[in-house]
């Protein structure tokens, strides 16, 4: 009977944790994100440590660096891709009429079919200028919507991850502290695993994201396709789409290419796909191992999240599968530290005894001195006496 108590306690105690979770799974899914940026600015941050500047001060310049450099890239795309976006509508409206004018005489039996079954241009677009008003309205305010939403969760994410990193060693210990002494090895060692390997994916993928888009627009521009920065932009984020990217990003260019001929748009998706390629064979993997992590864990997680979160959770399964691959490894196969800190705990406890020796005589010319410290020197041995007193019990345990 005990046992069937303790069994209803432990499954009503976990689903009702797992209904905690999903009730606040925006801003779990908002602080979990703000860690991964951070783990993503960490090996600029040391860059710039490593070249002795201090540590706040390299914080700011690396936020500082990547959102000058995304500001200004959006800031040179917006003119042409807003001129884009115009010439597209207006080659669609005469596209329209050419199909409306030339596949009832010259076109095949289904292009006939097909021009007979489409309304005119007179009443179609009567029928938009109705509901425009509403639907314009109705655009805009969703529009502005989630543009503001989007922009609150990004301001939100770059300022706890700024709140991380300026200060991720005491977060650490924090979280280290309400583990037992003989866990907290292993359970750094997983942490830092985990923060590598996310920070390396995000890096990877923005890298070649930001390459893709400027490789495209190159290419497109001299092929002298129409909206060149627009398929870019369109190729670029559908690189971020995993598997399907590279197909959502080969069918725009080839349509596009088509208004030149068939010959152009087999040119444009040969050229993207080339490209793509390139991201993936070649710059990929100097970035970032995607061949160490196994794919039918990445497809579970597609699932899960695609069905929760929708485009956004299918961009971000692949970081949660990597990071849920690197746990598992750890905690089956402990780093090689792990495995020799005894062996460390052994030399650094026979050198405790010299600290020791020293701090006394440190003590005993304080008391000796005819001149009399400052509270700060006397408040400065006692920490470390309690240091040192704290880590003779670590590494005697």
């Amino acid at each position: 009977m005990r046992r069937i108590v303790w069994y209803t306690v432990v499954v009503l105690a976990t689903i009702t944790a797992l209904i905690v979770l999903w009730q606040f799974r925006q801003a779990i899914v908002l602080f979990l994100l703000s860690l991964a940026v951070s783990a993503a600015f960490r090996p600029l941050i040391d860059a710039f440590v490593q070249r002795h500047i201090p540590r706040h001060i390299a914080l700011i310049l690396a936020y500082a660096l990547v959102l000058g450099l995304a500001a200004g890239v959006l800031i040179v795309v917006s003119e042409p891709l807003a001129r884009d976006v115009a010439r597209l509508s207006n080659q669609l409206a005469i596209g329209y009429e050419q199909i409306k004018a030339r596949w009832p005489v010259s076109g095949t039996q289904l292009e006939r079919s097909l021009a007979g079954m489409l309304p005119p241009s007179e009443e179609l677009y009567a029928g938009l200028a109705d509901e425009r008003a509403v639907q314009m309205v109705r655009a805009v305010l969703g529009v502005t919507t989630n543009a503001l939403g989007f922009g609150g969760s990004l301001a939100m994410i770059l300022i706890l991850s700024l709140y991380w990193s300026a200060d991720s060693i005491h977060f650490e210990r924090l979280l280290l502290s309400l583990l037992p002494v003989e866990q907290r090895a292993q359970a750094r060692s997983i942490w830092r695993g985990i923060e590598k390997g996310v920070g390396a994916y995000i890096r990877s993928e923005l890298i070649q994201s930001f390459l893709a888009g400027i490789l495209l627009w190159l290419g497109y521009r001299l092929m002298g396709l129409d909206s060149p920065v627009l398929l870019a932009l369109l190729g670029a984020l559908a690189w971020l789409i995993p598997w399907f990217g590279a197909l959502l990003a080969v069918i725009p260019a080839f349509l596009a290419g088509l208004s030149g001929g068939l010959g152009l748009g087999i040119l444009a998706a040969a050229y993207t796909m080339v490209v793509l390629m390139a991201q993936e064979w070649v710059i990929e993997p100097r970035i970032f191992r995607r061949q160490s992590y196994s794919s039918l864990v990445l497809v579970l997680v597609i699932l899960i999240l695609t069905d929760a979160f929708g485009l956004v959770g299918l961009i971000l399964a692949p970081l949660v599968s990597a990071a849920l691959q690197i746990v598992f490894k750890y905690l089956v196969h402990p780093p090689v530290t792990a495995a020799i800190s005894q062996v460390e705990c052994l030399e650094a406890s026979q050198g405790m005894g010299a600290l020791e020796a020293r701090l006394a005589q440190i003590r005993a010319e304080m008391e000796g001195s005819t001149q009399p410290l400052p509270p700060e020197v006397d408040n400065l041995v006692l920490r470390l006496e309690g240091l040192i007193a704290d880590a003779s019990r670590y590494y005697e345990e």
